[in-house]
């Protein structure tokens, strides 16, 4: 009997925690400008999977697949694109990138390896961790560093 009680007693937390999870996603969703929504739907017409977040008071995030890859898109309240973000195996980076990682950062493993597509033009972003330390680079195409945050 305690264990039936038991089971049906967590079986109603899951679906409350369940019901509090869509009704926030669905929130943020409905948060979103429609302009951004369609300026997103003409850039993107094979996404999947989109999942909407605020990036900051503005900016609106939209983190999707399209084919296989992982992407995410920035655009403003008016629906103006900001940046695109695809995440990229290391070997895929440009090979001025590869030298500099090899001559600067050689005992750190590099993670979350992603091409940043903005008006300005395109970075290239990863982590960099070696024991405790932990750094965001970014880096152009030149193998330029550009950022190397903690």
């Amino acid at each position: 009997m305690q264990k039936l009680m038991f089971i049906v007693m967590l079986s109603v937390f899951g679906l409350c925690v369940y019901a509090q999870k869509t009704g926030k996603e669905s929130k943020k969703q409905a948060n979103v400008p429609e302009v951004v929504k369609k300026e997103f739907a003409k850039a993107f017409p094979k996404a999947v999977k989109v999942k909407w977040g605020v990036e900051k008071p503005g900016e609106y995030e939209a983190e999707f697949v399209e084919g296989k890859t992982e992407t995410s898109a920035l655009y403003d309240a008016g629906g103006k694109w900001l940046a695109t973000e695809t995440a990229i195996a290391q070997a895929q980076l440009p090979q001025a990138v590869k030298m500099s990682l090899t001559k600067e950062f050689a005992a750190f493993k590099i993670a979350e390896v992603e091409l940043v597509k903005t008006a300005s033009g395109i970075t290239y972003e990863m982590v960099a961790k070696k024991g405790k330390m932990e750094y965001e680079l970014v880096f152009d195409a030149s193998g330029k560093l550009l950022r190397k945050n903690t």
